[in-house]
């Protein structure tokens, strides 16, 4: 009986023509030193259109990263007092090659410095040298705010513990390749990095009350991906209207061919703040090693990571678990600056009605808990003369009445 069909022949040999050539990079220097400072490297890989080099808004999001959030213009090291007119077209690359990056609206700080065994004094612009030292802007770029990043919708309500597999349901497909085996539940904030989440106030900046295990921080991405994502190997932005993959490491010189600056179609529930804080985490991530030097040269101006509380401790059996902290808000408001006050008020705002999570139980948090740290701050900034309240504290909620309380 004639049941069989045409097999056909064998798929070809994989065209292997194209070059994988990852050794053309644009260097960026920090110009405020008598010797420029490396500042960023990044690899041009070939665009869609043929050409190699580095999306210009790419380069621009890096450096202004590196800069503490401080816009700037970029110039080429044979003529750094030149500023390279800004492309209209915003696909536009930046070829191979050296470049110095200045901050715009006068630089950030005048220093005295050791060069050459002479002290002199220069004008120089912070370098952020680490993500724990970075905090993410208040307004996003405008090219990060358009509807191919996320469109800031409610999420869809799930737990911690069911984030992973309603992630991996709701999405189907890897966010890059369209696979759809091999998923992985990938946190645009790693989740390691809860505690930098918490002090930072991202719950408040993307009025997500879920934190960072949860659908507007998370998306499917296949298992390799995932990995090489966590390595800073790559990170996604947007170009020319869309949202895309952007390769920035040469160990991905293959999958750059088919996927670098491929369009992809992000998930409408993911705010457009956690993908542009997963490009500054993947940024310093890739740059640790040129980023440490820096900051161990004792001329360059870094940007001082402050001090962290110690880690979450918590099971991590459940990989999407909360995890309980040892964060103690400290009640010293003379210690506190106005943006942790902003800070506090911030994850206030996200502790109305809803369960407290373990963290913030052991934190002493609590709805309203942030307005007598305002009334704290505020006395102090208005009355210094008076030191009685130094150490006054607030009390918490279930402490005995005789408690000393602002």
């Amino acid at each position: 009986m004639g049941i069989f069909l045409a097999g056909g022949d064998s798929k070809p040999v994989k065209h292997k023509s194209h070059k994988l050539d990852a050794t053309k990079t644009v260097d960026i220097y920090h110009p405020g030193y008598s010797s420029p400072k490396l500042l960023l490297i990044l690899v041009a890989f070939e665009a869609p259109s043929g050409q190699r080099g580095v999306p210009v808004s790419v380069v621009l999001d890096s450096c202004r990263i590196l800069a503490n959030n401080r816009d700037g213009t970029l110039h080429t090291m044979m003529d750094a007092d030149v500023e390279l007119t800004a492309p209209a077209n915003d696909s536009s690359l930046l070829p191979p090659g050296r470049y110095v990056y200045r901050v715009t609206g006068g630089d950030a700080c005048v220093v005295r410095v050791v060069e050459f065994g002479c002290s002199c004094v220069r004008r120089c612009y912070a370098v952020c040298t680490s993500f724990r030292a970075w905090t993410p802007p208040s307004v996003l770029p405008p090219h990060w705010n358009s509807a191919a990043m996320g469109t800031r919708e409610p999420s869809p309500a799930s737990t911690a513990s069911d984030c992973s597999t309603v992630v991996k349901m709701v999405d189907g497909r890897c966010a890059v390749t369209g696979d759809v085996s091999r998923l992985e539940n990938s946190h645009l904030v790693p989740k390691e990095d809860e505690l930098w989440w918490i002090l930072k106030g991202m719950s408040g900046i993307t009025s997500n009350r879920h934190g960072i295990n949860s659908p507007p921080n998370c998306l499917a991405l296949r298992a390799d991906l995932n990995r090489a994502a966590m390595e800073g190997h790559l990170v996604f932005a947007p170009y020319a209207g869309t949202a895309v993959c952007v390769c920035l490491a040469e160990e991905l010189a293959d999958f750059a061919v088919e996927y670098h600056l491929r369009g992809i179609e992000m998930p409408s529930r993911i705010h457009p703040m956690n993908v542009y804080v997963r490009f500054a985490w993947g940024l310093f991530k890739r740059l640790h090693p040129l980023l440490r030097d820096l900051a161990r040269d004792p001329s360059v101006v870094t940007i001082a990571e402050p001090h962290f509380p110690d880690e979450l401790e918590g099971d991590d059996d459940d990989d999407d678990s909360y995890q309980e902290s040892v964060l103690e808000p400290p009640l010293d408001v003379d210690t506190w600056t106005e943006r942790d006050v902003e800070i506090a008020e911030g994850l206030d705002a996200g502790l109305d009605g809803r369960p407290l999570a373990p963290y913030e139980q052991h934190a002493g948090m609590y709805p309203g808990y942030s307005k007598p740290i305002r009334l704290m701050y505020e006395y102090r900034r208005n009355h210094p003369e008076v030191s009685a309240v130094r150490h006054a504290r607030v009390a918490r909620r279930g402490e005995d009445d005789d408690e000393q309380a602002v």
